[in-house]
Formats: C-alpha cells, structure tokens, sequence
C-alpha cells in the first residue's frame, strides 16, 4: 500500500554569528537565544500562517519537548564546540506534514531567510542535522519497523557515498550494521536479515539495531536510573519508538547544514528513504532486485514518489553527489576527527 503522508520533525545544530555586534556581543548563550527569537517572530508575524520559535531550553533535547507542534525551538545543544565567536545552538522545527499539498518546502525557505537576516550560520563537524519520521495518520507496525531495519542495512554503502566525510566513522552516527554489538560479527548480510526477522516485537528491534556495547568501565544510565541498553548515537535511531517517546525512527547521518537548499535536501531524502523502505523493504529477495548501490537506492525512493508528496527535483541533487558503494569505514577515536 502506497505510503501518502509522513510526519517529519527537523533538527539542525548550528554555529551563529549575529550580524550585529550589539546581538552578538551577549554574556550567555541563553541571552543570545533570546535575542534570536525574539528577531524571529517579528518577521514571522508578518507572515500569517509562519510558525514562531520560542525557547526551550528548559529541555533536554528539543525533539522530545511534547508540546513542540506548533513553535519551532531553540535549544542548547552540548555536543557542539562553539568558541569565542559563534553560538552553538540546536533549532528543532514543528511537526511538519510531508504529503501531497503541504507548504513545508516554503515555510522551511522562509525560516532559513529569516535566521540568515539575523546571522551567519557556520558549519561546523560537530555539528550535524537529525531527521525524525514517523508515519502520518498511525503508530509504526512491526513490519514497517522491520521493512526500514533491512533496507538500512541492504543500501548501507550507498548512503556512504552520499555523506560527506566528516560523517564518515563519526561516533554520533555509527553504523547500524558494522559498529552494532549485536550484528558486526555476524558473517554477512543474510544473517543480520535473519535477525531482524526474528524479533516479535518493536522493542526487540530497537534492542537489535541500536545494540550498546558493553563497556564496564562507563556504564551509562537511561532517564530511569537504569542500566541503558540502547545506544540513540547510530545513523538511525530507533529508541525513540520505546513506549512513552515521541514514536519516531531518526536519521542522524547529514551534516550541518546552512542553508535551506543543503537542509530541504537532506529532508526529502531522509523521509523519501524512510516511505520507500516501509513498502518496499519486505524481505531480502525484494531488496536484491535493486542494486545496493546509489543508482539502485536512486530507484528503490523512486519507485514510491508520490507526485506533489516527493520532490524529485531535490531528490536528483542529492544522488548526483556520487555514484557506486563505499565500504563503511572504522570509526574515528575522536567523536569527530
């Protein structure tokens, strides 16, 4: 059955520069924040139909604040090295309906605009952007759970091509196969299919596919005090569809992003993937007929484009970036070096 609407939510981690030294020139990263919002929602209030932005620093992750339907946020985030001139902070959108007829492409073009009014926006390798999906009208099933855990895994080279490589053996988006506990030692592709297969439950999956490695001497706790035995840092997140979260699968792969051609990019790809693997990631036998490379995962997305849902337009910039398979390399000792 086609899949005709999704929800996605956007995070990008950015370095800021205000253009103006009075804006920039603030004794905490908060009171510059303030600022920034502030800015913001005057033009938007020139806009009807705009989304504001309010702060959010009073949560953890900007992406888990429940209430975020509506604003879009802005948050601290403390992977991010800012320095003496850039602000690093986390902007985390509303939840945006990506079907046929939506006007997220612009309302995301005028976002950028009126950031880019107010500062410079750096890149930087520890920053990165996240792509939360979820589909648009009900809960993930296991089998689209599944469909997507193996089409992960089948075209894995292929989005290695696509990263640039500061993404590359980055330990905030390892990868879901070779840097897994539970799948790295298995001696190929069909036994990590068999696996996957075998769980009876969402949480299995996410159990499988976000595995912790066992470390005794850091022994992380989840928000519980329990021991955590998931692990959010890989190229696809599934933790957050445990009971109680926001019921998304999260892309972590794409690199910051400072514009709003590299940022819609990422997002129609990112959520184009996603609406192909939960139809078309039925079995391995499936998968096979399309190449594991980037033509064969130019065609997997293609054949579930929806006319006015997937742009392919965009989709084309994205798959021009290179062609072929790349090997997934190890993972840098340095979080980003």
């Amino acid at each position: 059955m086609a899949v005709l609407s999704l929800l996605i939510g956007l995070e990008t981690e950015v370095l800021l520069c205000a253009i103006d030294m009075q804006d920039q020139c603030k004794g905490s990263l908060e009171e510059f924040a303030k600022g920034l919002v502030g800015h913001y929602n005057t033009k938007v209030r020139e806009r009807p139909g705009q989304p504001e932005m309010r702060m959010a620093f009073d949560t953890w992750h900007a992406s888990e604040d429940p209430t975020n339907s509506r604003y879009w946020s802005v948050a601290e985030e403390i992977s991010i090295d800012p320095d003496e001139d850039h602000w690093g902070l986390e902007l985390a959108s509303p939840i945006i309906r990506y079907e046929a007829g939506s006007s997220w492409r612009q309302k995301l073009h005028l976002h950028f605009q009126i950031i880019e009014s107010y500062a410079e926006i750096m890149s930087d390798v520890t920053c990165g952007t996240h792509v939360h999906v979820s589909p648009g009208y009900s809960n993930w099933t296991l089998e689209q759970v599944k469909n997507v855990s193996r089409s992960i895994l089948y075209f894995e080279e292929a989005f290695e091509v696509l990263l640039p490589p500061g993404r590359r053996g980055n330990r905030e988006c390892r990868s879901n196969r070779i840097d897994n506990p539970k799948l790295k030692h298995l001696p190929d592709l069909e036994s990590c299919f068999q696996r996957i297969q075998e769980c009876t439950a969402i949480e299995s999956l996410i159990h499988l596919m976000n595995a912790k490695e066992e470390d005794p001497s850091n022994v992380s706790e989840d928000s519980n005090g329990e021991k955590a035995m998931t692990e959010r840092r890989y190229g696809f997140n599934f933790e957050n569809l445990m009971e109680g979260k926001i019921g998304t699968i999260e892309f972590r792969r794409p690199p910051c992003v400072t514009n709003y051609q590299d940022c819609v990019m990422w997002a129609e790809f990112g959520a184009s993937f996603m609406q192909a693997a939960m139809q078309y990631g039925t079995s391995p036998d499936h998968l096979r007929t399309y190449g594991p490379d980037v033509a064969g995962l130019a065609a997997f997305i293609g054949q579930a484009a929806i006319p006015g849902m997937n742009d392919r337009a965009i989709l084309e910039k994205m798959f021009a970036r290179g062609s072929g398979c790349l090997p997934v390399g190890a993972l840098k000792y340095h979080h980003y070096y």
